[in-house]
């Protein structure tokens, strides 16, 4: 939140790094830079802006602002998100984080458009997508987003190669199986493309379903427990992966889990409890205690 000439503005205040809402917060940090006043909602985001101030005075590559989402089931509705308001930055690692029911899926969804707020706004790139019409958000989620879920959603009478291509095929695009065979090849299973679901391990699974998530070249990776299903060591190397694809190829990468160990790789932790944003971005450790 960027506060001119001491004099708070009386709109929403917002924290300019993790997209925090500040109105009803009393303890938060103030900074000044370049004769301007900032609020942050703690000393992490004070020191992120502090490092690469000129970052964080454009415009998020994904913003959510007020988000609500409520499910109806008869006559009962429940609140599941509750006014969230989050900054994403091109290039970053994104956790989400929280304990089961906080809200975590839902919102992942909700940025992929695979569901649509109750209300609230969600931005990319500047512009909102929250209201697009539904060919025009398949369009837009088949050619920004890849996805990779818990359970891998591989289709089962289809090969891993056909898997892998069906992304394409939707989109209109061309396919070069040299290509992708050099991909299957990069991950270790070239030998395995023409093998279906149920003759793969679920690591080699979900290394499937992660070059999947990769065949259109997606802008924007969102993960929902994507090591979930995995033994330790096979989650670790598709972790790598994923990271690797962040660092290396300054992919946007957006985590759900329930991992604290995962949220400490990250740039950027958004933690959720009861549908709410956690003010404390290091209080993931205790979440599952409270």
């Amino acid at each position: 939140m960027k506060i001119s000439n001491g004099v708070k503005e009386k709109n929403q205040q917002i924290d300019r790094v993790c997209g925090m809402d500040l109105t009803d917060i009393q303890d938060v940090v103030k900074s000044s830079h370049k004769g301007e006043l900032f609020y942050f909602c703690g000393k992490e985001c004070e020191d992120k802006f502090k490092k690469n101030p000129d970052k964080f005075q454009r415009e998020p590559f994904i913003k959510i602002k007020n988000l609500h989402k409520s499910f109806k089931i008869g006559k009962i509705e429940t609140k599941v998100l509750k006014g969230l308001n989050i900054h994403i930055w091109k290039g970053d690692f994104v956790v989400i984080i929280g304990s089961s029911g906080s809200g975590k899926s839902t919102l992942l969804n909700i940025m992929g458009l695979l569901d649509r707020p109750s209300s609230g706004q969600i931005f990319l790139n500047g512009k909102d997508i929250s209201l697009l019409e539904d060919e025009r958000r398949v369009e837009l989620r088949s050619s920004t987003f890849g996805f990779v879920f818990q359970q891998y959603n591989l289709i089962p009478w289809f090969t891993a190669y056909e898997n892998v291509i069906l992304p394409l095929i939707f989109a209109g695009k061309e396919i070069n199986k040299d290509k992708l065979e050099n991909k299957f090849n990069e991950i270790g299973l070239k030998h395995r493309m023409e093998h279906h679901p149920f003759e793969l391990s679920g690591g080699e699974q979900q290394r499937v379903a992660l070059l999947r998530s990769l065949s259109n070249n997606p802008e924007i990776i969102l993960g929902d427990e994507p090591t979930g299903n995995l033994d330790s060591v096979t989650g670790d190397k598709i972790l790598e992966m994923l990271i690797d694809l962040n660092k290396s190829y300054k992919k946007t990468l957006v985590i759900v889990t329930h991992d604290a160990d995962i949220a400490e790789k990250a740039d950027q932790i958004i933690a959720l409890k009861d549908g709410k944003l956690v003010k404390d971005h290091h209080s993931h450790k205790k979440i599952y205690t409270e």
